[in-house]
């Protein structure tokens, strides 16, 4: 069995942190780890540092996986690793997991009211569902995380309400998580839904947060026919935008000169790199807006301006600073 990750170690969070901190500890720690923000030499190394901590927040920003991991625990992992079984010596919170946790968790779970929740995810950014680890996999399994590139795919159910109220609605809700560049991007999306069907979903581009999304008759059957099932679209945090409804927030370092004189840089956008001029006697923490360049045509970009200073300075740079307090 594969050694047990101590995801909360991992984001840098207290077991009881909030889901405000867990979310703000994955995209503090996504901007250092993320490895297009190292040298090549080192893109390996961060690469699973990366993988780690997309692992952690997949399981620690979902209530159910979380609840799962946290009742596992680490006494109680180490105990099911080893195959004690429920005869064996163990503390009475580790004896529930004779077999995989997560089927043993849905043993008292149950279903509300015969509606269905299910769980979605796309992903990108080169990260797919093998790169979750064999402990995530032994403990959620067929619950799923990530699917392959393009697509949807590796979901498990969730413990919830159906769509509609009663039971007999047959009407079911999804939650799909897409990257940031895909919500932007929109197009046509292959989805493999819980029987197993492969359906082609159509995303309009720039699709924000909690926009739902109808698949007519893809629900759950009843005597009077199939339900329906909604996806209700979530957005993961990204590594190098915040986004604000439609609009998107970008910190972006320029140099003193650049500053002081004015200039021309290139800023992310999730089109490409996009030029924007820098006026002459710009401020630390200036922000300027280009609109259009949000999620959405509808959003903006905003461009949050840190003035950093080099950590080392060639002889003549020094000269040129000395020179400039001088006359200052």
């Amino acid at each position: 069995m594969a050694e047990y990750k101590d995801y909360y170690n991992i984001l840098g969070v207290g077991k009881n942190a909030t889901d405000a901190e867990i979310k703000k500890a994955f995209k503090t720690q996504a901007r250092k780890c993320h490895p297009d923000m190292h040298p090549e030499s080192e893109k390996a190394k961060w690469t699973e540092k990366f993988k780690d901590l997309n692992e952690a927040y997949t399981v620690l920003s979902d209530k159910q996986k979380r609840t799962i991991y946290d009742q596992v625990g680490k006494e109680g992992y180490e105990s099911y690793a080893k195959g004690g079984g429920a005869g064996s010596a163990r503390s009475s919170r580790s004896s529930a997991y004779s077999g995989n946790p997560y089927q043993q968790y849905q043993q008292y779970g149950g279903f509300g009211n015969g509606g269905t929740t299910y769980n979605f995810s796309s992903s990108g950014g080169g990260f797919n569902g093998a790169d979750f680890s064999d402990f995530f996999q032994s403990i959620f399994g067929g619950m799923g995380g990530m699917g392959g590139m393009g697509g949807f795919s590796g979901f498990g159910q969730n413990f919830g309400r159906s769509a509609a109220a009663g039971a007999q609605s047959g009407d079911v809700e999804a939650e799909l998580a897409l990257n940031l560049e895909d919500a932007h991007r929109g197009g046509n999306m292959q989805l493999t839904l819980p029987n197993g069907r492969n359906v082609t979903v159509k995303l309009p581009a720039g699709v924000g947060e909690g926009k739902k999304i109808k698949l007519k008759g893809m629900g759950n059957p009843t005597p009077r026919g199939n339900g329906d099932l909604y996806l209700i679209i979530k957005i993961r945090p990204h590594a190098q935008f915040r986004l604000e409804g439609d609009d998107l927030h970008v910190p972006v370092i320029i140099m003193p000169w650049t500053a002081a004189l004015g200039g021309t840089i290139y800023v992310p956008t999730l089109d490409g790199p996009l030029q924007v001029k820098i006026p002459a006697g710009t401020h630390n923490g200036k922000k300027l807006k280009v609109s259009g360049k949000g999620l959405s045509a509808k959003g903006s970009l905003f461009i949050t301006l840190t003035i950093d200073v080099p950590r080392t300075l060639t002889r003549e740079q020094k000269d040129l600073f000395a020179k400039l307090a001088a006359i200052s």
